[in-house]
């Protein structure tokens, strides 16, 4: 695998804004345990040809609504077998997923425990105590499917942040489509803002930051994807001023791009939170995301009627490595 000089994201060091070196998580099935593999991992995939397209999935999956572990093993029993479709537990297609809002304990458990994830994702962050901010009750977590290799991952904590809010960091190897013979490194980032009008002010420094990291050397350029909190006055123009572009292209206006506040209806007016965003470089192309999650429950016995599995509709997409 041939793809430059990997030295980490070259971002001026901002001690207010801690930048931290995660590992990727294996599941060893000899072992029936999770192990962390090393930085060169990858090396020893190099005749491996990585994919030049790979399908993206974002979701905040609500921790703090009852049945947390239930509701998370519905998220990924519909992402196997509706999104990805997959049967009789066999592999994705190449993917990710973003999640936000996984529960510490509940959520997280639930995703280290699955089966379909053990056999055919790498996970991060998948220690709490060492890469999520003390004493957060919640966080993403990114899984990527194992074709694709992973080159680096790095989790940012968001230093003004009340919420003890992030962005997870993975940098993934494409291949460029035959006849080229070369790979492109793709930043990924999974991310969620601060919420609430407290979080107006702070948002705008948030995704600058992350902007930055797509825009740094090493990388073809990529995807900052979450949960967005856009509810402030600056919100649906802060994307543009980044130059960042929204792979949803009919406004925050259209009801069909909607993503909160319809899984239940509430005081507050429906609205697009969930966006998938990326910066605009020649060689690859994002396309306009579907939702998933609409109308999806829970069943459980004692819960006449079940429980909406998520109170954010996900978002499906792809990205095409062009040349």
């Amino acid at each position: 695998m041939h793809c430059g000089d990997r030295s980490g994201p070259v971002i001026p060091p901002d001690l207010s804004n801690p930048l931290r070196q995660l590992r990727m998580y294996r599941y060893r099935g000899s072992r029936n345990k999770w192990h962390r593999m090393s930085p060169d991992h990858d090396k020893k995939r190099e005749y491996e040809v990585p994919p030049s397209t790979i399908e993206l999935v974002s979701w905040n999956v609500s921790f703090d609504q009852s049945f947390c572990a239930k509701r998370m093993e519905s998220t990924l029993r519909h992402l196997e077998k509706v999104v990805f479709k997959c049967r009789d537990g066999e592999a994705p297609e190449p993917c990710i997923v973003l999640l936000q809002e996984v529960h510490a304990i509940h959520g997280l458990d639930v995703i280290l425990r699955d089966k379909w994830v053990r056999e055919h994702f790498i996970v991060t962050p998948a220690d709490v105590d060492k890469h999520w901010p003390r004493n957060a009750l919640y966080g993403n977590v990114t899984l990527v499917e194992k074709s694709i290799p992973v080159v680096d991952a790095y989790i940012l904590e968001f230093g003004l942040s009340q919420m003890q809010r992030t962005g997870v960091i993975v940098d993934i190897a494409l291949g460029a489509p035959k006849p080229r013979d070369y790979d492109v490194v793709i930043r990924i980032i999974n991310t969620h803002l601060e919420s609430l009008p407290q979080g107006n002010d702070i948002r705008p420094e948030q995704l600058s930051l992350l902007t930055k990291f797509l825009k740094g050397p090493g990388v073809r350029g990529g995807i900052v994807s979450g949960d967005m909190n856009p509810i402030g006055p600056e919100d649906a123009a802060l994307p543009g001023a980044l130059g960042l572009r929204d792979a949803w292209t009919r406004g925050d206006s259209d009801e069909r791009g909607f993503t909160w506040g319809e899984q239940p209806p509430n005081q507050y007016p429906a609205a697009r939170f969930d966006k998938i965003l990326y910066l605009p470089r020649r060689g690859y192309r994002v396309d306009e995301p579907q939702r998933i999650g609409v109308g999806l429950k829970t069943f459980i016995d004692r819960v006449p009627g079940g429980l909406w599995t998520s109170d954010h509709y996900g978002l499906h997409t792809k990205l095409h490595l062009l040349r």
